[in-house]
């Protein structure tokens, strides 16, 4: 067995306190990500409540895929091997392309109209968002007016929320370290019934 890639030690469920175990009993597979969050006790079950919204569509106004776009980008863009081998699977199981997410973790500079042809000009724009927003922690304003011709102003504000939340995963994990969680058996079933 390999020595753990983690420079903290992981919570354990069965120390936890209540609030912490109940939080992590709710997830539906088991991920060293939620192991690391969770030594914040007071805020664990808070901020897992967030993530667990962008999980459901009654709770998340912005698509799916466009939610994954974000996601994969931030995660390609601060090199977090993680972040991205949590989340491409959900990405590939709702149906985005190869291509796609190729072309998402090459990270080169996205313009609206530069007649790049494997993304539309909705995910430009959304990359746009997303690249500005690692670069400069803020938007230009036409980027943001642009946006919202594609983009419902519950749409963007979720976008905004969803950088913030994966951004701050990155740093976790990019910080402390973390193990490759190991091959899920089911994990694609799992996911076609936990997200939507």
């Amino acid at each position: 067995m390999s020595a753990s890639q983690c420079l903290i030690p992981y919570v354990d469920p069965a120390t936890a306190s209540p609030d912490v175990a109940a939080a992590l009993n709710r997830m539906p597979m088991k991920r060293h990500i939620f192991l690391l969050l969770s030594h914040a006790p007071g805020l664990f079950p808070p901020i897992m409540s967030t993530y667990g919204a962008f999980f459901q569509s009654k709770t998340r106004t912005i698509p799916l895929l466009d939610w994954q776009l974000i996601v994969l980008r931030i995660a390609s863009t601060l090199k977090c091997a993680y972040e991205w081998d949590v989340n491409a699977p959900v990405a590939r199981v709702h149906g985005m392309s190869a291509e796609v997410m190729e072309q998402v973790a090459v990270c080169q500079g996205i313009r609206p109209g530069d007649g790049q042809t494997v993304f539309n000009e909705r995910q430009r724009r959304i990359l746009k968002l997303v690249d500005e927003q690692l670069q400069t922690y803020a938007n230009e304003p036409a980027t943001v007016k642009s946006l919202l011709e594609y983009l419902s102003y519950a749409e963007l504000v979720e976008a905004i929320y969803i950088i913030g939340l994966y951004v701050m995963i990155a740093r976790l994990v990019k910080s402390v370290g973390i193990d490759l969680d190991g091959e899920i058996p089911g994990l694609d079933n799992m996911i076609r019934a936990g997200v939507n």
